[in-house]
């Protein structure tokens, strides 16, 4: 072998070789890096998902001018419903449930002033809703009709209409000792009853004005004649709040949420552009550092064409001649993929510290998808290399 390759190697530039070495090493190192990245930050959207988006989406229909009009509708169908839970992102879906009756607040006493309100009740099951309280439970012989309220509705008081009118701002407990009645209106005049009201709790999760879902049903079925219509909305739990996805379904359909909340979904939808467009340009640079070694081959095999027939001659096999050649190959891309790996890990470690100034924990260790890319790259540049020299030592041995 020794013998072999002093033969075909004397006078042999290496300069096209340390090209196509650089360049794959280059193009390696792009895109091992480039997975890393992304299967790190994809982690910390993960592990971070209650920060950047709640696993919890409330969806609507976009409001149109149609719907205005009374030329179109803006609740979801059963059809729409079923597609919603069919979609690979969604956990658990569950619609909106709404009053058939109308419903007005007041108080009368002393201790506070006098008001009178229309309301809107809306109900989910109590899984989806984000305030536990033992009072949340409807007993018909009571008679106390429990209220969660949004925590933006009692910001809105406290930060913004009470300084504005020079009123007291009110804290949460206060406000849950008020009582007040709620009337539930019937057809007909004079059909209504006056129940005993409680808020007992503060919703960061529904911006609506939620009841027990087993209080709304019995109060439907006995004061409900408004035309039961479609849910105006869609509460559902999603497997991976970060699935972009979920936004491209809601623009494809027409449907809206609050944006803010899926954050990490776009975040991600950017993560994986850039990524793509990283893993774009190492293959091109991987390809073209490919052809630079396949060419670099075929030209220092094509120059020594003459010693190859001469040691053919003397009884030497083709597979025999090429080994030198193969052996050579696989030393370099053994060089690639060992450098590639650790020149990878010393960026992934650098990122580990960089995140952790950022009060983010990702480990520095290289994810398991990154040998396999590595390993699965290298064989079939290598199988693709030593095919191309066994074809053409052969063609010179005949």
């Amino acid at each position: 072998m020794r013998l072999l390759y002093q033969i075909l190697w004397k006078d042999h530039s290496r300069t096209h070789l340390l090209g196509a070495f650089l360049g794959t090493l280059a193009g390696f190192v792009l895109l091992l890096a480039g997975i890393q990245f992304y299967m790190d930050l994809k982690t910390v959207l993960t592990e971070n998902r209650d920060l950047l988006d709640p696993e919890y989406i409330v969806i609507n229909k976009k409001v149109n001018i149609g719907q205005t009009l009374g030329l179109a509708v803006g609740g979801f169908s059963e059809a729409e419903i079923e597609e919603i839970k069919a979609q690979p992102f969604a956990d658990q879906v569950a619609a909106f449930n709404s009053n058939e009756f109308p419903v007005q607040a007041y108080t009368e006493g002393e201790r506070v002033p006098n008001f009178i309100t229309d309301l809107f009740f809306e109900a989910i099951p109590d899984e989806y809703i984000d305030v536990k309280s033992e009072d949340w439970q409807w007993d018909p012989q009571e008679g106390t009709i429990p209220v969660i309220i949004p925590q933006d509705y009692l910001n809105l008081y406290n930060f913004g209409f009470a300084p504005s009118q020079g009123l007291p701002q009110i804290p949460k407990g206060v406000l849950s000792m008020i009582n007040f009645k709620i009337r539930l209106q019937g057809q007909g005049r004079g059909n209504y009853d006056d129940y005993n009201g409680r808020i007992v709790g503060f919703s960061n999760r529904v911006s609506s004005i939620l009841v027990p879902e087993d209080f709304l049903e019995w109060a439907n079925a006995k004061y409900g004649y408004f035309k039961k219509n479609d849910p105006s909305q869609i509460i559902l739990v999603s497997k991976d709040p970060t699935d972009p996805s979920i936004i491209r379904f809601l623009e494809e359909r027409g449907y809206d949420t609050i944006r803010e909340k899926l954050k990490s979904s776009r975040m991600n939808i950017i993560l994986k552009f850039v990524i793509s467009f990283l893993v774009l340009v190492a293959a091109i640079i991987i390809g073209l550092a490919f052809l630079v070694f396949l060419l670099s081959l075929q030209l220092m095999i094509s120059r020594s064409a003459e010693k190859i027939r001469r040691l053919n001659n003397l009884g030497f096999h083709y597979r025999e001649i090429s080994r030198p050649y193969i052996l050579l190959l696989m030393l370099l891309m053994a060089g690639i993929t060992g450098l590639s790996l650790l020149i990878t890990y010393l960026l992934a470690g650098q990122l580990q510290q960089r995140a952790e100034a950022w009060s983010l924990n990702i480990s520095s260790s290289l994810h398991g998808i990154i040998y396999g890319t590595a390993l699965g790259l290298i064989l079939l540049i290598s199988l693709a290399n030593i095919a191309a020299i066994l074809i053409s030592t052969k063609k010179l041995c005949k």
